[in-house]
């Protein structure tokens, strides 16, 4: 893996190669009277710091945030085949309603889906972030 350091001390780590995918974007708007705190859709992994790919019987996907206000969540779903296949491309729109109207039943309850926009190429996001330690950030060592 290459690793590049950008400012403010945090270090950029490859997590896997460029590949295109498919990708679609998701606005989804909060019930009306959910008072709740709404639950973001993301595959984020907080402690590996990085937006990781889930597995479904029909698909591998990975749910990146673009947008999110009171009113409505964008969010993007990239999708590839489970095991080297192929999703068909005249298939895909209703995979994608389907696969979204079971998480909402149960994950993501009190969002209800407002638009899916057409499949496009994508590249999911591949890299982490880790921060460095405090000598890294100031560029000194701390040594007494």
């Amino acid at each position: 893996m290459d690793a590049v350091t950008p400012a403010k001390g945090r270090t950029m780590v490859s997590s896997r190669s460029l590949h295109k995918v498919e990708r679609v974007t998701l606005t989804l708007h909060p019930e009306p009277q959910e008072r709740l705190p709404m639950r973001v859709p993301t595959t984020f992994d907080a402690t590996a710091r990085i937006y990781e790919w889930k597995h479904s019987s029909r698909m591998n996907y990975m749910i990146v945030p673009r947008k999110i206000s009171s009113s409505e969540i964008k969010v993007d779903l990239f999708i590839t085949a489970p095991r080297g296949g192929k999703v068909a491309s005249k298939d895909l729109p209703k995979l994608v309603e389907s696969f979204v109207q079971s998480k909402i039943a149960s994950e993501w309850r009190g969002l209800v889906l407002g638009d899916i926009s057409r499949p496009t190429s994508g590249v999911p996001p591949t890299k982490s972030i880790v921060r460095g330690t405090i000598e890294d950030m100031l560029g000194v060592s701390l040594k007494s």
